[in-house]
């Protein structure tokens, strides 16, 4: 287990939503691959309502943590969006 947390940073000019660039922060967390019904985002929580939440947040400072098993991720936002995975510690 690492405890090196995956940081990324997400821009809603994106080419990908939000959600999606989250499944690459855990994957790269993770130093896997998903495939199939190995690990779905929306088993956890609402890729929609993640998407929407951040959708336009240019003037508003909005901050998210999903506790999930065995990792935990956090959101923060401030025009951009930074995306943090790491292990969950207990």
């Amino acid at each position: 287990m690492t405890y090196d947390p995956e940081r990324r940073r997400y821009y809603p000019d994106d080419d990908i939503a939000l959600s999606e660039a989250i499944l690459e922060a855990v994957q790269e967390h993770e130093h896997a691959t998903f495939s199939g019904d190995e690990f779905r985002l929306y088993d956890n929580i609402n890729p929609d309502a993640i998407d929407m939440l951040f959708k336009d947040t240019s003037d508003v400072e909005i901050s998210v943590t999903i506790e999930l098993e065995n990792l935990t991720m956090g959101l923060w936002s401030d025009g951009g969006v930074d995306i943090r995975v790491s292990d969950k510690v207990e």
